[in-house]
């Protein structure tokens, strides 16, 4: 097969640029192991292109630009994507994809989507809790505000306001132990780790501090979220949850195509297993 990667463009990876092309092209390594093509463009170049794909049986992506996003699936569809296009839409889109959540059932916090249009909301929201924003994924450490009174509140809605954003979310702050997950649904593979002992974008996993160890059943994770990646059209992701001193477990953040950096080796067998399908 020919096969297209895509890299993500450097504004969409703050702090991560080298880390989420290792990913790209550890999977494009175990591809041409087994005998495929691969051609790895940045999301970048494909502003200057006339997006036909035609060329190629199958593309794996880390694109998050919605222009060409947009582009891509009007004039090729989502048929030759392994992350489709209209789902990456929906999931670097903050507010549908807890709308997706919400309609789903998956397990979150307490939440409460705010627009032009109105709210919808899915519970009481109380302080402390979490401004988000609701367009699109997180580029700024602001994007995403710990805020405990409404005079915090007040001050991160007017930051967003003078940034022009229109749509935020708002959710529960849960105590206990932060941590990251990483899958590929359709696999066995799943890895995760306590937050606060990982690498961190922002510094924002210190809210939650240091683990207690709350028991809980890895695999019952793996199917809460392998849920989740369906629900939002989402194979290949990465997010963050909190497990409570009960063992319960509530999705917080859920992303396409992270870096995998601690489990890069396995995730890329995996990903190319199902490029490969």
């Amino acid at each position: 097969m020919r096969i297209l990667g895509i890299l993500r463009s450097a504004e969409f990876s703050p702090n991560m640029v080298d880390r989420d092309a290792a990913i790209l092209y550890a999977v494009r390594d175990e591809l041409e192991k087994c005998g495929h093509e691969v051609e790895v463009v940045s999301e970048n170049d494909l502003t200057q292109l006339d997006f036909d794909l035609s060329a190629f049986d199958r593309v794996f992506g880390m694109e998050r630009k919605l222009d060409v996003i947009e582009r891509l699936k009007e004039k090729n569809g989502d048929s030759k994507f392994v992350n489709p296009l209209q789902g990456i839409m929906d999931t670097t889109n903050r507010y549908d994809l807890m709308k997706t959540f919400m309609r789903e059932g998956v397990s979150m916090p307490a939440c409460a989507l705010y627009s032009k249009e109105g709210i919808i909301s899915d519970g009481e929201v109380s302080f402390p809790l979490w401004i988000k924003r609701g367009d699109g994924c997180a580029q700024v450490k602001e994007d995403t505000s710990y805020v405990t009174n409404p005079e915090e509140a007040e001050t991160v809605l007017k930051s967003f306001e003078e940034r022009g954003l229109e749509r935020f979310v708002v959710q529960q702050h849960l105590a206990g132990d932060l941590i990251k997950f990483y899958g590929v649904e359709g696999t066995d593979f799943f890895d995760w780790n306590y937050a606060y002992e990982g690498f961190s974008k922002f510094g924002l996993e210190e809210i939650n501090g240091k683990e207690h160890g709350y028991p809980f059943e890895v695999g019952v994770l793996k199917s809460l979220v392998d849920g989740a990646a369906r629900a939002s059209r989402m194979p290949v992701y990465g997010g963050d949850a909190i497990i409570d001193e009960q063992g319960r477990m509530y999705i917080i953040d859920f992303n396409d195509f992270p870096s995998f950096s601690r489990c890069r080796e396995q995730a890329a067998k995996a990903i190319a297993s199902i490029v490969m399908k």
